[in-house]
């Protein structure tokens, strides 16, 4: 051993920090009173924050027109009632369950925007609706256009049936790319 080394204290976790510390948000020096300090700040904002919610008091919401909001008790902390607007049941057919899997997968953004304004069911239903008549409405221009009527109907069945079933793939793919994957 050498008699030149100095001996430093044992490092305890309780210890003060050095005077070259961090420091805290509040500007100051990661001392016992900053911690102290920061903890009476948390709790008497807990507490304006209960007396609030208690006195039922409105506070305008950021981006909401005027909705009220209730709270309930939660294991001693009020937490508010929020629940998803009701939406009924409505019956969605193929394009809207394209649809939806495009915003699930490749939108979620807007997906999540429409699914929390409640406005996803409407959005889904005006696709499939309009998805439904572009459809139809392509395939009488292009069945007009291309000569197929109801007089090869009769005459000539299958290759009527054929020409139909082209008609309306081709339909539906303008109506994929144009409102579905739009």
């Amino acid at each position: 051993m050498s008699t030149n080394s100095t001996r430093r204290p044992p490092s305890t976790p309780w210890a003060s920090p050095p005077a070259t510390s961090q420091r805290w948000a509040c500007g100051r020096s990661a001392e016992r009173s900053c911690r102290l300090s920061g903890i009476n700040f948390l709790q008497t904002a807990r507490e304006s924050v209960m007396m609030a919610a208690q006195n039922n008091t409105k506070h305008p919401m950021k981006g909401a027109n005027s909705m009220e909001v209730t709270y309930r008790m939660q294991d001693g902390f009020q937490v508010p009632n929020l629940l998803m607007p009701q939406t009924p049941e409505v019956h969605l057919g193929k394009y809207a369950e394209l649809r939806r899997e495009y915003l699930k997968k490749r939108r979620r953004v807007l997906y999540t925007n429409l699914k929390t304004s409640g406005k996803l069911t409407e959005h889904l239903a005006e696709i499939e609706q309009t998805a439904r008549k572009m459809v139809e409405q392509t395939v009488e221009r292009m069945a007009q256009a291309e000569g197929v009527t109801e007089e090869l109907k009769a005459t000539d069945p299958m290759r009527w049936t054929g020409l139909m079933n082209n008609l309306r793939h081709s339909a539906e793919e303008l109506a994929l790319t144009d409102l579905i994957y739009a």
